[in-house]
């Protein structure tokens, strides 16, 4: 049986699979961007899009999100850059998770980072798998 969120009467699971998962995708290729939002907005999530690292931080300073997807080349302020940035936020405003994708560099420049890697061309099914998310 499963237990249930105090005063709700929601059991604990379906308070889970009830809260959006808040994910900011920071990536300069407009179609990349656009079919990464339309695929979590689709399973589900609140999604807020950026076209670089500079936009992407503003909106970490303002908002709160549970996970930051972020290309790692980008014009104005690049997605090694926005990681700088970003691993010093303070708790409430860092997001619980991150997720670097590029088809340019590999996982081991990210070394020592708490930071995931995806490689571009991705499989979006891998993208949903890293992040969670299922299709409805």
């Amino acid at each position: 049986m499963s237990e249930l969120v105090p005063g709700t009467g929601v059991s604990a699971e379906s308070e889970k699979q009830s809260k959006k998962n808040r994910i900011l995708i920071v990536e300069d290729h407009a179609p990349t961007r656009l079919a990464m939002s339309r695929l979590l907005r689709q399973v589900g999530a609140e999604v807020v899009t950026a076209r670089d690292g500079e936009e992407g931080l503003g909106y970490l300073l303002t908002q709160r999100f549970d996970i930051l997807l972020t290309d790692l080349r980008m014009p104005v302020m690049d997605g090694f850059e926005l990681l700088h940035h970003c691993l010093k936020l303070p708790d409430s405003h860092r997001p619980r998770r991150i997720v670097a994708i590029s088809g340019e560099y590999e996982a081991g420049a990210l070394r020592g980072q708490p930071v995931q890697f995806m490689a571009k061309p991705f499989d979006l099914d891998a993208l949903l798998d890293m992040i969670g998310g299922k299709m409805n």
